[in-house]
Protein backbone atom coordinates (compact mmCIF):
# COMPACT_ATOMS: atom_id res chain seq x y z
CA UNK A 1 0.00 0.00 0.00
CA UNK A 2 1.59 3.20 -0.96
CA UNK A 3 1.53 6.22 1.89
CA UNK A 4 0.74 9.94 0.25
CA UNK A 5 0.20 12.58 1.76
CA UNK A 6 -2.15 15.71 1.01
CA UNK A 7 -1.41 18.78 1.84
CA UNK A 8 -4.31 21.04 1.43
CA UNK A 9 -6.04 24.57 1.91
CA UNK A 10 -9.48 23.06 1.67
CA UNK A 11 -11.18 24.65 -0.96
CA UNK A 12 -13.66 22.88 -3.15
CA UNK A 13 -11.28 21.41 -5.53
CA UNK A 14 -9.51 20.11 -2.72
CA UNK A 15 -12.23 18.63 -1.09
CA UNK A 16 -12.88 16.46 -4.81
CA UNK A 17 -9.17 15.44 -4.59
CA UNK A 18 -9.50 14.37 -1.10
CA UNK A 19 -12.69 12.44 -2.17
CA UNK A 20 -11.27 10.78 -5.13
CA UNK A 21 -8.25 10.04 -2.76
CA UNK A 22 -10.27 8.84 0.31
CA UNK A 23 -11.72 6.36 -2.43
CA UNK A 24 -8.46 4.82 -3.02
CA UNK A 25 -7.64 4.99 0.54
CA UNK A 26 -11.00 2.64 1.96
CA UNK A 27 -10.28 0.39 -0.65
CA UNK A 28 -6.84 -0.34 0.54
CA UNK A 29 -4.61 1.28 -2.67
CA UNK A 30 -3.30 4.38 -0.13
CA UNK A 31 -2.64 4.78 3.59
CA UNK A 32 -3.99 8.49 3.04
CA UNK A 33 -2.50 11.85 5.73
CA UNK A 34 -3.37 14.60 5.61
CA UNK A 35 -1.93 18.09 6.08
CA UNK A 36 -3.44 21.93 6.20
CA UNK A 37 -2.26 24.82 4.98
CA UNK A 38 -3.35 28.32 5.12
CA UNK A 39 -4.81 29.28 1.53
CA UNK A 40 -7.91 29.43 0.71
CA UNK A 41 -8.83 29.30 4.31
CA UNK A 42 -7.39 29.83 7.58
CA UNK A 43 -5.31 26.22 8.14
CA UNK A 44 -7.58 25.51 10.59
CA UNK A 45 -10.43 26.12 8.29
CA UNK A 46 -8.81 23.80 6.18
CA UNK A 47 -8.60 21.25 8.62
CA UNK A 48 -12.26 21.28 10.01
CA UNK A 49 -12.88 20.80 6.06
CA UNK A 50 -11.18 18.32 5.71
CA UNK A 51 -12.19 16.25 8.06
CA UNK A 52 -15.89 17.11 7.13
CA UNK A 53 -14.79 15.64 3.82
CA UNK A 54 -13.10 12.36 5.02
CA UNK A 55 -16.28 11.97 6.96
CA UNK A 56 -18.85 12.00 4.08
CA UNK A 57 -16.31 10.03 2.41
CA UNK A 58 -16.62 7.37 4.79
CA UNK A 59 -12.71 7.47 6.01
CA UNK A 60 -13.35 9.64 9.31
CA UNK A 61 -10.03 7.53 10.89
CA UNK A 62 -7.64 9.62 8.24
CA UNK A 63 -5.46 11.61 10.22
CA UNK A 64 -5.51 15.49 9.64
CA UNK A 65 -3.12 17.65 10.84
CA UNK A 66 -2.82 21.39 10.88
CA UNK A 67 -0.18 22.95 9.23
CA UNK A 68 1.39 26.15 8.63
CA UNK A 69 -0.98 29.21 9.41
CA UNK A 70 0.70 31.94 7.56
CA UNK A 71 2.59 32.50 4.84
CA UNK A 72 6.53 32.05 4.86
CA UNK A 73 6.80 36.36 4.37
CA UNK A 74 3.75 37.96 3.37
CA UNK A 75 0.30 38.42 5.39
CA UNK A 76 -2.60 35.47 4.37
CA UNK A 77 -5.11 36.23 2.19
CA UNK A 78 -8.01 33.85 1.70
CA UNK A 79 -10.65 33.66 -1.02
CA UNK A 80 -14.33 33.50 0.45
CA UNK A 81 -15.37 35.17 -2.67
CA UNK A 82 -14.22 32.09 -4.98
CA UNK A 83 -14.94 29.15 -2.07
CA UNK A 84 -17.42 30.66 0.12
CA UNK A 85 -17.76 31.81 4.05
CA UNK A 86 -16.34 28.83 5.30
CA UNK A 87 -14.73 27.22 2.42
CA UNK A 88 -16.74 24.83 0.88
CA UNK A 89 -19.13 27.08 -0.95
CA UNK A 90 -23.16 26.55 0.18
CA UNK A 91 -21.91 23.38 2.25
CA UNK A 92 -21.54 24.29 5.97
CA UNK A 93 -19.95 21.44 7.66
CA UNK A 94 -21.44 21.04 11.22
CA UNK A 95 -18.59 20.76 13.45
CA UNK A 96 -17.06 24.35 14.97
CA UNK A 97 -13.61 25.29 13.37
CA UNK A 98 -11.33 24.71 16.31
CA UNK A 99 -8.61 27.45 16.04
CA UNK A 100 -5.72 25.70 16.56
CA UNK A 101 -2.50 27.67 15.64
CA UNK A 102 -0.66 25.06 13.37
CA UNK A 103 2.83 25.42 12.05
CA UNK A 104 4.68 23.89 8.74
CA UNK A 105 6.40 21.64 11.45
CA UNK A 106 3.74 20.20 13.13
CA UNK A 107 3.09 19.21 9.61
CA UNK A 108 5.94 18.04 8.60
CA UNK A 109 6.43 16.16 11.45
CA UNK A 110 2.85 14.16 10.31
CA UNK A 111 4.96 13.60 7.14
CA UNK A 112 8.16 11.92 9.04
CA UNK A 113 5.19 9.86 10.93
CA UNK A 114 3.73 8.78 7.59
CA UNK A 115 6.86 7.96 5.84
CA UNK A 116 5.13 9.04 2.76
CA UNK A 117 5.80 7.78 -0.72
CA UNK A 118 4.54 10.34 -2.46
CA UNK A 119 3.18 14.17 -1.39
CA UNK A 120 0.77 15.91 -3.03
CA UNK A 121 0.56 19.92 -2.55
CA UNK A 122 -2.27 21.70 -3.39
CA UNK A 123 -2.29 24.49 -1.52
CA UNK A 124 0.50 27.27 -1.11
CA UNK A 125 3.91 25.39 -0.61
CA UNK A 126 4.49 26.89 3.02
CA UNK A 127 4.92 23.47 4.51
CA UNK A 128 6.69 21.85 1.60
CA UNK A 129 9.53 24.84 2.15
CA UNK A 130 9.93 24.07 5.60
CA UNK A 131 10.34 20.80 4.63
CA UNK A 132 12.95 21.20 2.50
CA UNK A 133 14.86 23.53 4.43
CA UNK A 134 14.83 21.31 7.54
CA UNK A 135 14.19 18.15 6.66
CA UNK A 136 15.05 16.95 3.33
CA UNK A 137 15.90 13.80 3.94
CA UNK A 138 11.91 13.13 3.90
CA UNK A 139 11.88 14.12 0.45
CA UNK A 140 14.76 12.32 -0.98
CA UNK A 141 12.27 9.05 -1.69
CA UNK A 142 9.17 10.83 -1.97
CA UNK A 143 7.87 11.57 -5.30
CA UNK A 144 6.11 15.44 -4.83
CA UNK A 145 3.45 17.17 -7.13
CA UNK A 146 2.29 20.26 -6.60
CA UNK A 147 -0.90 22.26 -8.44
CA UNK A 148 0.69 25.82 -9.09
CA UNK A 149 1.90 28.56 -11.62
CA UNK A 150 1.51 29.00 -15.01
CA UNK A 151 3.65 29.12 -18.22
CA UNK A 152 3.33 31.38 -21.05
CA UNK A 153 -0.35 31.86 -20.27
CA UNK A 154 -2.37 34.37 -18.15
CA UNK A 155 -2.91 34.09 -14.17
CA UNK A 156 -5.93 33.81 -12.21
CA UNK A 157 -5.34 36.22 -9.58
CA UNK A 158 -3.27 38.41 -11.46
CA UNK A 159 -2.58 38.75 -15.15
CA UNK A 160 0.36 36.08 -14.64
CA UNK A 161 0.12 34.57 -11.43
CA UNK A 162 -2.08 31.41 -9.89
CA UNK A 163 -3.37 31.49 -7.13
CA UNK A 164 -0.78 29.03 -5.29
CA UNK A 165 1.99 30.53 -6.22
CA UNK A 166 0.87 34.38 -5.75
CA UNK A 167 -0.29 33.50 -1.97
CA UNK A 168 3.17 31.86 -1.04
CA UNK A 169 6.01 32.90 -3.73
CA UNK A 170 8.50 32.75 -0.92
CA UNK A 171 7.73 29.48 0.20
CA UNK A 172 7.73 28.09 -3.43
CA UNK A 173 10.67 30.01 -4.79
CA UNK A 174 12.50 28.66 -1.74
CA UNK A 175 11.41 25.38 -2.89
CA UNK A 176 12.56 25.18 -6.37
CA UNK A 177 16.08 26.75 -5.90
CA UNK A 178 16.68 24.81 -2.98
CA UNK A 179 15.51 21.40 -3.89
CA UNK A 180 17.53 18.16 -2.44
CA UNK A 181 19.51 17.17 -5.05
CA UNK A 182 19.24 13.44 -4.01
CA UNK A 183 15.49 13.46 -3.95
CA UNK A 184 13.15 12.81 -7.55
CA UNK A 185 12.34 16.73 -9.27
CA UNK A 186 8.84 17.78 -8.41
CA UNK A 187 6.35 17.86 -10.50
CA UNK A 188 4.20 21.31 -11.47
CA UNK A 189 0.34 20.86 -12.64
CA UNK A 190 0.00 24.23 -13.51
CA UNK A 191 -2.94 26.25 -14.34
CA UNK A 192 -2.37 26.32 -18.55
CA UNK A 193 -3.21 22.24 -18.14
CA UNK A 194 -5.30 21.98 -15.17
CA UNK A 195 -7.91 25.07 -16.52
CA UNK A 196 -8.76 22.56 -19.27
CA UNK A 197 -10.42 19.98 -16.80
CA UNK A 198 -13.70 21.64 -16.97
CA UNK A 199 -16.65 20.36 -14.80
CA UNK A 200 -20.27 21.17 -16.60
CA UNK A 201 -23.71 20.93 -15.25
CA UNK A 202 -24.67 17.53 -16.62
CA UNK A 203 -21.60 15.78 -15.52
CA UNK A 204 -22.09 17.22 -12.05
CA UNK A 205 -25.72 15.91 -12.55
CA UNK A 206 -24.12 12.36 -13.01
CA UNK A 207 -22.06 12.71 -10.13
CA UNK A 208 -24.32 13.37 -7.72
CA UNK A 209 -26.85 10.79 -8.86
CA UNK A 210 -24.45 8.29 -8.32
CA UNK A 211 -22.61 9.21 -4.98
CA UNK A 212 -24.02 7.79 -1.51
CA UNK A 213 -26.69 10.57 -0.14
CA UNK A 214 -24.55 12.62 1.98
CA UNK A 215 -21.81 12.79 -0.49
CA UNK A 216 -24.35 13.77 -3.32
CA UNK A 217 -25.68 16.60 -1.09
CA UNK A 218 -21.75 17.28 -0.62
CA UNK A 219 -21.19 17.99 -4.15
CA UNK A 220 -24.26 19.72 -5.10
CA UNK A 221 -23.47 22.19 -2.58
CA UNK A 222 -19.72 22.93 -3.12
CA UNK A 223 -20.18 23.03 -7.22
CA UNK A 224 -22.85 24.77 -7.42
CA UNK A 225 -21.45 27.72 -5.98
CA UNK A 226 -18.27 26.95 -7.30
CA UNK A 227 -19.78 27.24 -11.34
CA UNK A 228 -21.64 30.32 -9.78
CA UNK A 229 -17.92 31.64 -9.22
CA UNK A 230 -16.85 30.81 -12.19
CA UNK A 231 -19.94 32.63 -13.97
CA UNK A 232 -19.52 35.70 -12.11
CA UNK A 233 -15.95 36.17 -13.76
CA UNK A 234 -16.75 35.30 -16.98
CA UNK A 235 -15.75 32.13 -17.42
CA UNK A 236 -19.28 30.82 -17.99
CA UNK A 237 -21.64 28.24 -16.10
CA UNK A 238 -18.73 25.63 -15.22
CA UNK A 239 -16.07 24.76 -12.81
CA UNK A 240 -12.29 24.35 -13.41
CA UNK A 241 -11.28 21.64 -11.01
CA UNK A 242 -7.43 22.16 -10.47
CA UNK A 243 -6.86 20.09 -7.42
CA UNK A 244 -8.18 16.80 -8.64
CA UNK A 245 -6.21 16.47 -11.73
CA UNK A 246 -3.07 17.30 -9.70
CA UNK A 247 -3.72 14.31 -7.74
CA UNK A 248 -4.90 11.46 -10.72
CA UNK A 249 -1.53 12.72 -11.93
CA UNK A 250 0.51 11.95 -8.95
CA UNK A 251 -0.68 8.77 -8.66
CA UNK A 252 -0.77 7.82 -12.50
CA UNK A 253 -4.19 6.83 -13.21
CA UNK A 254 -4.31 9.62 -16.33
CA UNK A 255 -2.67 10.11 -19.29
CA UNK A 256 -0.19 12.81 -18.66
CA UNK A 257 2.84 14.61 -20.87
CA UNK A 258 6.04 15.91 -18.70
CA UNK A 259 8.63 18.55 -19.80
CA UNK A 260 11.64 19.37 -17.96
CA UNK A 261 12.22 23.34 -17.13
CA UNK A 262 14.02 25.46 -14.71
CA UNK A 263 11.48 27.42 -12.95
CA UNK A 264 11.93 30.87 -11.01
CA UNK A 265 9.07 32.37 -8.94
CA UNK A 266 8.73 35.59 -8.41
CA UNK A 267 8.52 36.93 -4.99
CA UNK A 268 9.71 40.58 -4.24
CA UNK A 269 7.98 42.34 -7.19
CA UNK A 270 4.33 44.00 -6.07
CA UNK A 271 2.39 43.99 -9.77
CA UNK A 272 4.56 40.55 -10.48
CA UNK A 273 4.23 38.82 -7.40
CA UNK A 274 3.61 34.54 -7.78
CA UNK A 275 5.03 35.28 -11.00
CA UNK A 276 6.21 31.46 -12.40
CA UNK A 277 9.16 31.36 -15.49
CA UNK A 278 10.01 28.57 -17.10
CA UNK A 279 13.41 28.03 -19.29
CA UNK A 280 12.74 24.95 -21.25
CA UNK A 281 16.07 22.72 -22.20
CA UNK A 282 16.24 22.72 -26.04
CA UNK A 283 13.94 25.07 -26.71
CA UNK A 284 12.52 28.78 -26.68
CA UNK A 285 9.39 30.48 -26.13
CA UNK A 286 8.61 30.73 -29.58
CA UNK A 287 9.18 26.91 -30.16
CA UNK A 288 12.00 27.11 -32.33
CA UNK A 289 14.45 24.78 -30.62
CA UNK A 290 18.14 25.84 -29.80
CA UNK A 291 20.87 22.44 -29.43
CA UNK A 292 24.38 22.20 -28.12
CA UNK A 293 28.04 22.73 -30.45
CA UNK A 294 26.57 19.27 -31.61
CA UNK A 295 23.50 19.19 -32.14
CA UNK A 296 21.94 18.02 -29.56
CA UNK A 297 19.02 19.17 -27.19
CA UNK A 298 21.10 20.28 -24.23
CA UNK A 299 20.13 19.47 -20.54
CA UNK A 300 20.15 23.32 -19.81
CA UNK A 301 17.69 25.67 -20.80
CA UNK A 302 18.78 27.87 -23.34
CA UNK A 303 18.38 31.20 -21.65
CA UNK A 304 19.57 30.87 -17.71
CA UNK A 305 22.04 27.98 -18.27
CA UNK A 306 20.39 26.00 -15.17
CA UNK A 307 19.93 22.27 -14.49
CA UNK A 308 16.01 22.00 -14.96
CA UNK A 309 14.72 22.04 -11.27
CA UNK A 310 11.38 20.81 -12.22
CA UNK A 311 8.92 18.55 -14.43
CA UNK A 312 6.19 20.63 -15.93
CA UNK A 313 2.45 19.03 -16.75
CA UNK A 314 2.12 19.63 -20.60
CA UNK A 315 -0.79 18.02 -21.28
CA UNK A 316 -3.27 15.04 -19.79
CA UNK A 317 -6.62 13.19 -20.69
CA UNK A 318 -9.15 15.77 -18.75
CA UNK A 319 -11.57 12.53 -19.65
CA UNK A 320 -9.99 10.36 -17.90
CA UNK A 321 -9.81 12.55 -14.81
CA UNK A 322 -13.58 12.66 -14.36
CA UNK A 323 -13.57 8.84 -15.08
CA UNK A 324 -11.47 8.19 -12.23
CA UNK A 325 -13.59 10.47 -10.13
CA UNK A 326 -17.06 8.77 -11.59
CA UNK A 327 -15.52 5.23 -11.02
CA UNK A 328 -14.47 6.57 -7.36
CA UNK A 329 -18.23 7.80 -6.43
CA UNK A 330 -19.73 4.29 -6.80
CA UNK A 331 -16.68 1.93 -5.40
CA UNK A 332 -17.04 -0.42 -2.28
CA UNK A 333 -14.70 -0.38 0.24
CA UNK A 334 -12.27 -3.44 -0.49
CA UNK A 335 -11.18 -4.00 3.20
Amino acid sequence: MTSLVADVDTGIDDALALLWLASLHRRGVLDLHVTTVAGNTTAATAARNSAEVLRLAGTPEVPVTVGASRPRVLPLTTTPETHGPEGLGYHIPAAPVVEEEGSAAQAVAAWEAASPEKILVIGPATNLAWAVEHAPHLLRDTQVTLMCGAFLYPGNTTPTAEWNAWSDPHALAYCLDNWPQDAPTPVICPLNVTERVLLIPSELREWVSIASPEVGVLLDEVLRFYMEFHESVGVGYVAQIHDLAAATVLCGAVDAELQDATVRVEAESDLLRGTTVADWPGGTAQGEGRTGENGEVGEVGPYWARPANARILTALDTAEVFACFRDALGAPADR
